[in-house]
């Protein structure tokens, strides 16, 4: 089972319910969410006091929108480089430890191929 994004508005109700002194329980069944996300939102609301959900975890970008044109307009330049060399390019003029693949979805990026 996945994750259902539950609304902002949808939280709201949880942490007014819950001061309204209602179980968990109860507000699981009233609004229609499962018990662990109702656990969750008074949980997460005792700790940091809003319900706005936090931005997207994952790995930061290694490259900036900069490097990403610069490879672009490397690749304009001279239509015959390799993905190799557009590598090589990245590792000597940006400093940038950069795989075949990334440049590849670079360039997918601004629709070019190489």
């Amino acid at each position: 089972m996945g994750k259902k994004a539950v609304s902002i508005d949808t939280k709201k109700g949880i942490i007014l319910l819950r001061d309204t002194g209602m179980c968990q329980h109860e507000i699981s069944r009233k609004l229609n969410v499962s018990r662990t996300c109702v656990r969750q939102t008074i949980r997460k609301f005792n700790e940091l006091h809003t319900t706005a959900t936090k931005p997207g975890a994952g790995r930061p970008f290694k490259m900036t929108r900069r490097q990403k044109r610069t490879i672009k307009l490397q690749q304009f330049r001279d239509d015959t480089l390799s993905l190799n060399d557009l590598v090589r390019y990245a590792q000597a003029s940006l400093n940038l430890n950069i795989s075949r693949q990334t440049v590849s979805s670079i360039l997918r990026e601004f629709d070019l191929v190489s």
